[in-house]
């Protein structure tokens, strides 16, 4: 029986007093009376500790204090040129005709170990194929496919010593750093993986990473004659357990938008910042259906800052992927929850220290 039942039970007995042979005995009733005021107590303290038991539960699924706020490593941030080669399909007779490194992509990312594996976008190192006509010597139009197959990716960091752009300035003159040299190579070795997503999930969990293998064309030039035996690195935060929703965050990019507007070449990568708030975050609905996927924010972003890191506290919350065409300002990234959720199963994440440095996963 519990302390209510007791308590309504003690009122009854009260109330049939006056009816009994026990009436005129005061003891019978002050017994009775005190018997009530111990339930009532008891009743009080059991509800106050399930309410409170209840929002302490609450306040540490919502509120966990944030993380220490770290320093960002410019050393850390990656500027991306990818060479493709144009493979170009007569549908009406399968001829085909190849041409080396004709499309070239530009990108950002954030190199996540030791061992010089840059996180980045999928839509990056993988381009769809497309389709087009064009005009024969007689002006009929010919059906062509055109295929992409990625040859190699340069890539570059800031020249040693330099000094990212604080916040405020971003936020006012947002000062410009130019890559010195796109010094190394790099090849793909994982790509976010489609299987048992939903499509909704495929277009935003956009992700890939790429391993620095070699030395480019330009290395030696500028005194890159070896690969580092070792990389400074940038620190993934799964977001799920923090309250980040209006957090302010970070990313710097190489947007083409500015390497076009110093008349420099696309070759030329030129970092900025930008600074915004997250205005919310949604999981998927299928394989990340329990899994933060994608942080919405107020940052403006331009073609170019794709794979660009988010930064929240110096740590890596998400990748960004995508902003809206009639706004630069509604942009998305990636989740690091859900790109974390993709690596489970490989060697990027665990405990053999050849992977990712997480916190609190």
């Amino acid at each position: 029986m519990n302390l209510t039942s007791i308590l309504l039970l003690l009122q009854m007995i009260v109330s049939l007093l006056p009816n009994t042979t026990t009436a005129n005995n005061p003891q019978v009733q002050l017994l009775a009376q005190q018997a009530i005021s111990v339930a009532q107590e008891a009743l009080s303290q059991s509800l106050h500790s399930s309410s409170t038991i209840a929002a302490a539960t609450s306040m540490t699924s919502q509120n966990n204090p944030d993380p220490p706020e770290i320093a960002i490593n410019p050393q850390t941030l990656v500027g991306i040129l990818c060479y493709y080669n144009v493979i170009y399909i007569d549908q009406d007779t399968g001829e085909s005709e190849t041409i080396a490194g004709q499309l070239e992509v530009r990108g950002s990312g954030v190199i996540i170990n030791s061992e010089g594996n840059i996180l980045t976008n999928r839509h990056i190192i993988e381009q769809p194929e497309s389709y087009t006509t064009i005009t024969d010597n007689n002006g009929g139009a010919i059906p062509i496919a055109e295929t992409y197959n990625l040859d190699h990716c340069d890539v570059g960091q800031l020249a040693a010593g330099a000094s990212l752009p604080t916040i405020p300035q971003i936020q006012s003159i947002n000062p410009y750093v130019n890559i010195p040299v796109l010094g190394y190579t790099a090849q793909p070795t994982f790509i976010s993986p489609t299987a048992g997503l939903s499509a909704e999930e495929i277009q935003y969990a956009d992700f890939a990473i790429l391993k620095i293998t070699g030395i480019s064309q330009s290395g030696p030039t500028f005194g890159i004659d070896s690969v580092p035996t070792s990389f400074p690195y940038a620190k993934l935060l799964p977001i799920k357990q923090y309250p980040t929703i209006d957090g302010l965050v970070v990313t710097y990019g190489f947007p083409g938008d500015v390497t076009s507007g110093q008349g420099n070449s696309f070759q030329t990568l030129t970092m900025t910042g930008s600074v915004g708030n997250v205005t919310g975050i949604d999981s998927g609905d299928s394989f990340y259906a329990d899994t933060p996927l994608v942080i919405f924010t107020n940052m403006e972003i331009a073609h170019g800052r794709s794979g660009s890191p988010l930064f929240w506290r110096g740590y890596v919350i998400g990748l960004v992927t995508f902003f809206t065409s009639n706004n630069v300002t509604e942009s998305g990234s990636v989740a690091s929850d859900a790109i974390l959720k993709g690596l489970e199963g490989t060697n990027y994440i665990g405990t053999n220290k050849t992977g990712l440095e997480t916190i609190g996963f």
